[in-house]
Parts: C-alpha cells; sequence; structure tokens
C-alpha cells in the first residue's frame, strides 16, 4: 500500500477526535492540536510496511530518511490500496505489555509473530529490529517493480 501525507498536524487530527477539546488537551490519538509530526512532509509518499489497531486508532508503519515511525492513518490519503500478499496478521494477546494500547498488527512476518518486534523497532529502536524492517522493505519494493 501506499500513501501520500496530506496533513502533518495534531490540529489537522482534531476533526477525528470524538468530541470537541481544547488545543492544548491530548486527544485519543496521543497529541495536542500543537503537536507536529516533523518527521512528515506533506505531499510525499511513503511505502507502508504495517498497520497498527491502537485501542483508539488505526496507524501506519512507515519510515522517512531512515526514521521509522508509526502515524495516524487519518494523516494520509491513499494512493495504492494494494496490500502486500506476503503480510500477516497478529490478534495482540492481553497478557503482552502493549496490550491494550495495541490490539492487532499487521504487516511482515516479523512484525507479527516476534512478540516483541513492536517495542523494539518504534519503542527500543533496535538496530536488529530495524534491520529486519529495512530488509523487509527492500523486499517489498523489488516485488511491487514486477508488477
Amino acid at each position: 500500500m501506499k500513501i501520500r501525507c496530506i496533513y502533518k498536524t495534531g490540529e489537522a487530527l482534531r476533526s477525528y477526535e470524538y468530541t470537541s477539546l481544547e488545543k492544548d488537551v491530548l486527544g485519543r490519538f496521543g497529541v495536542t492540536g500543537y503537536s507536529e509530526y516533523g518527521e512528515l512532509e506533506i505531499g510525499k509518499e511513503y511505502l507502508v510496511m504495517g498497520t497498527i489497531a491502537f485501542k483508539s486508532h488505526l496507524a501506519y508503519l512507515i519510515d522517512d530518511k531512515g526514521l521509522i515511525s508509526v502515524c495516524p492513518c487519518q494523516l494520509f490519503e491513499v494512493i495504492d490500496s494494494r496490500v502486500n500478499p506476503n503480510w500477516y496478521f497478529r490478534l495482540v494477546e492481553k497478557d503482552e505489555h502493549i496490550y491494550p494500547f495495541i490490539q492487532g498488527i499487521w504487516g511482515y512476518h516479523e512484525l507479527c509473530f516476534d512478540k516483541k518486534s513492536y517495542e523494539n523497532l518504534i519503542v527500543e529502536r533496535e538496530e536488529e529490529a530495524q534491520r529486519i524492517y529495512f530488509r523487509r522493505k527492500i523486499e517489498l519494493e523489488e516485488s511491487l517493480e514486477q508488477i
């Protein structure tokens, strides 16, 4: 799946809140109206490497300039809705450390089947988890070129 960034601020997410909030209050996306997703560039296209179902919203696993991040789907428009046929799904179990904040994960094999993968990649930013991510991204880009 390919997406294009159309917003990069918490202010843009305010219309997706369940209730009206003051600009300085954290909303369901975990940001205020003043927050900015500095890693994003409006108009830039991103290859989605995973989809994360948080308790409160859906987010895309993407990267820019080597920085891997998870951003709410409402910040993007889908420009190619084809999903990688090699993706997997994992329902997060309630005994896991990331539950209930994360409910489910779609993506490449390691992201779904290594229960520490999300934490290693996003929270700890472990080098090995990042290597796997970029190796899988190269494989996906190569497979897309063949289509």
